[in-house]
């Protein structure tokens, strides 16, 4: 790949993006030499292991390679004869051989479900027991030996101990003696060349026999070794002498034993680094919200909802948003030319394609939806921007030109190639032809290509021939702002006029320009701003049809679900009903057959008949007392009527054995209408009592009458409704269900988030007519449907 694509398209932006998101420096130096390939199956592959990783953090699992040093250099010092690692290179070892134990470990248990980063693990080679006799002998903390790193050193240790009391307790002796005698300048013991001293006065120096070791800077005092503790002293040297010997045997005996498999260390190191940088890829791909791309063999580009990789990165940081390109190059079309206003966004769709392009390429997951298709490219071509060079003595169309035949020269059906403003930085005539005749060798080539232009009769060539189509950034004609969303098919006006405008130019001077404009440029881009609006319009019309669709098919099928339980709760009514009506026939049939074996038993006696007959007759009234008794139940007649009525009265409405406030006199049919708790009702006249005294105040309600046809109120269906519509709907429902009379209904919000079920359950416990309410159990309807009581 060309190293002036990569850097015209900031792939080095990328790649340390991925280089930060790295925690262990071979994944670092991993990812800082990725790069763009050929080879389909190698890049796929890539992907794929991308992808097991990132599915491992999105699940919270993650890998974790705390500890992990890079102890490659360390590892191959360790095999070279005699050699001694330091304590702290030593612990280095046994922390990165634990951490490559915990990540074997980790994956092996999910090799099944990712292979591929398995695959590398199994490179790793752990040695719990190296690292055991390590930190066995090393403090991780101090970095010191530790006594029990052998026998001799905790032998020479204890001896340096008894052997250091003594010599501090013959100068503390000596110390204490000579105080007395003015020859010591203070009472402290010191360290000179590795020996035990004190100091002495200059002029006392006669007073204590010994070896002067040392001066102070004033030379008043001598630092004086005594005759009494040269023994001592040689014999504390010997011990430290005879600690650092045993000290570097221990060092190099596990230097040498980390020698011995240094090439596994090194090699699993490497694949640490490995698995750190996938670590990375996959932690980039979680940050930009990223997906695989389908990586193919044809030269092609379609990508769905794509962003720029750093704009993203940005958005993501500052709680923003990118506008998402949705772009086929390739089959009919191999080249596209994108039109539009300047800083509409044309550049950096340029710049995506190239990059998501490159990332593609690399193995990484790229900032688009699912959906996304990449070829596989030889090569990627840019000119974008301006290159101008002073030094070389090259202008911005030099430069260009310069590029451009670069291009030409290796361009072919496996490039891909991205020029921006061709044409641009001439005059717009001999610009404008050198623009066509450089996208007719293109496309002839056979190479998809992506350019952009304000030049109108590059626009028209384009439209006009085949293999070749027009594209636009569209523009918002009402804020004078670019939109940076790209519409293909239809090519874009510049607007330089409208924007200069906006831009505060002189009114006189923007008046000028529109009358020196060519009229057919001018009627071209307005017939271009109308295709823009009328595009815009039918896209906005096309979401809310997908959106209408996916509203009725959720429709549809809650309401398939509905009927079937319909369905089946009418058969098990049915069957019930047929079996209570089975065990009435039996019963009735063993009446029967008891009256006729009496009647025969007693040759059908006048008396016996007549008694049969009373014992139906009182059954019959026992039946028609229980009936009224329900009916009384249901509709208790108490109370006088008014003697008049008035609006705002307080009436007791006889037919729902409810109190009201009067809203309406009656009317021609005799019907008035009634305020019962939330709901106003018409009802006739005679059916009003008047209400028992009350000193409760009267709560607002809203008003709501059902219509006369109404079908029971038994079920309300909130899906597909938000959490701000299902008030009223709520509300109208149990005020209708409690006119008719019905005691329980059943309210379906669906699963789904929760949100409706939750808004349903904070209206149902402040409504007044709700008495209990509980989620459906299981033939319900579930966690998906709430059961009312009313009162």
């Amino acid at each position: 790949m060309n190293d002036h694509a990569l850097g015209v398209l900031e792939f080095d932006k990328v790649v340390r993006m991925l280089v930060d998101r790295t925690s262990f420096p071979p994944g670092a130096e991993r990812a800082a030499r990725i790069g763009p390939r050929t080879d389909v199956g190698s890049i796929r592959e890539s992907l794929a292991q991308t992808s097991e990783m990132r599915s491992l953090l999105d699940e919270g699992g993650g890998l974790s390679l705390a500890g992990a040093a890079d102890v490659r250099e360390a590892a191959t010092r360790s095999a070279r004869e005699g050699a001694a690692l330091s304590p702290a290179e030593l612990v280095a070892v046994a922390r990165t051989l634990d951490a490559i134990g915990a990540v074997r470990k980790a994956l092996e248990a999910r090799q099944e479900r990712c292979p591929r980063l398995w695959r590398v693990a199994s490179a790793l080679e752990a040695d719990d027991t190296l690292a055991g006799a390590i930190l066995k002998a090393i403090d991780p903390e101090t970095l010191s030996l530790r006594d029990s790193a052998s026998r001799e050193l905790a032998r020479i240790r204890r001896s340096l101990e008894t052997t250091r009391v003594k010599l501090d307790e013959k100068l503390a002796a000596i110390l204490e003696s000579e105080s007395s005698a003015d020859t010591i300048q203070e009472a402290a013991i010191h360290i000179r060349n590795g020996r035990l001293v004190l100091p002495v006065k200059r002029g006392a120096r006669a007073r204590l026999r010994g070896i002067v070791h040392d001066q102070s800077a004033s030379g008043a005092t001598l630092f004086v070794e005594p005759l009494a503790t040269v023994s001592l002293n040689n014999e504390l040297a010997e011990l430290r002498a005879a600690e650092k010997a045993e000290i570097e045997r221990i060092l190099k005996a596990l230097t040498a034993q980390v020698g011995a498999r240094s090439g596994a260390l090194a090699r699993s190191v490497e694949a640490l680094g490995e698995l750190d940088f996938t670590r990375a890829c996959a932690l980039l791909s979680k940050d930009l919200d990223c997906s695989s791309p389908d990586v193919r063999e044809a030269r092609l580009v379609r990508m769905r909802s794509a962003r720029h990789p750093i704009l993203a990165a940005l958005a993501a940081a500052s709680g923003g948003s990118v506008v998402p390109l949705d772009l086929d190059l390739g089959g009919d079309a191999a080249t596209i030319v994108i039109s539009g206003p300047n800083a509409g966004g044309k550049t950096v769709t340029l710049k995506t394609v190239g990059l998501l392009t490159l990332m593609a390429q690399s193995g990484l997951h790229v900032p688009a939806a699912a959906g996304t298709e990449i070829g596989v490219f030889r090569d990627v071509f840019a000119d974008i921007g301006d290159e101008q060079s002073i030094e070389r003595s090259l202008s911005s169309f030099s430069s260009h030109l310069r590029t451009v035949r670069e291009i030409l020269e290796e361009a072919g059906e496996d490039t891909l190639v991205l020029l921006d403003e061709l044409g641009a930085g001439t005059d717009p005539d001999e610009g404008s032809s050198l623009a066509i005749a450089i996208l007719e060798e293109l496309t002839r080539r056979g190479a998809p290509t992506i350019a952009t232009t304000h030049l109108g009769s590059v626009k028209t060539h384009v439209h006009d021939h085949a293999g070749m189509a027009n594209a636009s950034m569209t523009f918002d004609p009402d804020t004078l702002e670019p939109t940076f969303r790209f519409v293909a098919g239809v090519p874009g006006a510049s607007h330089g006029l409208a924007i200069a405008e906006s831009s505060r130019l002189p009114s006189s001077v923007i008046a000028r320009a529109r009358e020196l404009r060519d009229e057919g440029a001018a009627a071209i881009d307005g017939l271009l701003a109308d295709l823009a609006s009328r595009e815009r319009l039918l896209n906005e019309a096309l979401d809310q049809a997908r959106l209408d669709e996916e509203r009725a098919r959720v429709t549809a099928a809650d309401y398939e679900e509905r009927l079937a339980a319909v369905k089946d709760e009418r058969k098990r009514i049915r069957q019930e009903a047929l079996n209570e009506a089975r065990g009435i026939l039996d019963g009735a049939k063993s009446v029967v057959e008891e009256t006729v074996r009496e009647i025969r038993a007693r040759e059908a006696a006048r008396e016996t008949i007549k008694a049969a007959r009373e014992k139906l007759e009182e059954r019959r009234a026992h039946v028609a007392k229980a009936i009224e008794a329900e009916r009384k139940a249901t509709r208790v007649d108490k109370g006088r009527k008014p003697a008049s009525l008035t609006r705002g009265m307080r009436v007791r409405v006889q037919s729902l054995g409810r109190d009201g406030d009067l809203v309406t006199l009656p009317d021609g049919r005799g019907k008035v209408r009634v305020q019962v708790r939330n709901a106003e009702v018409e009802v006739e006249a005679s059916d009003l009592r008047e209400a028992e005294p009350t000193h409760e105040a009267a709560k607002p309600v809203a008003s709501y009458a059902p219509p006369e046809d109404a079908a029971p109120a038994v079920e309300l269906m909130l899906l597909g409704m938000t959490t701000d519509e299902i008030g009223d709907e709520i509300d109208r429902f149990l005020s209708t269900a409690l006119l008719q009379g019905i005691g329980a209904v059943r309210i379906v919000h669906g699963k789904g988030t929760g949100a409706l079920r939750a808004k349903t359950h904070e209206l149902l416990r402040t409504h007044p007519s709700v008495k209990s309410f509980r989620l459906g159990r299981w033939g319900e309807g579930d966690t998906g449907v709430t059961i009312v009581e009313l009162e």
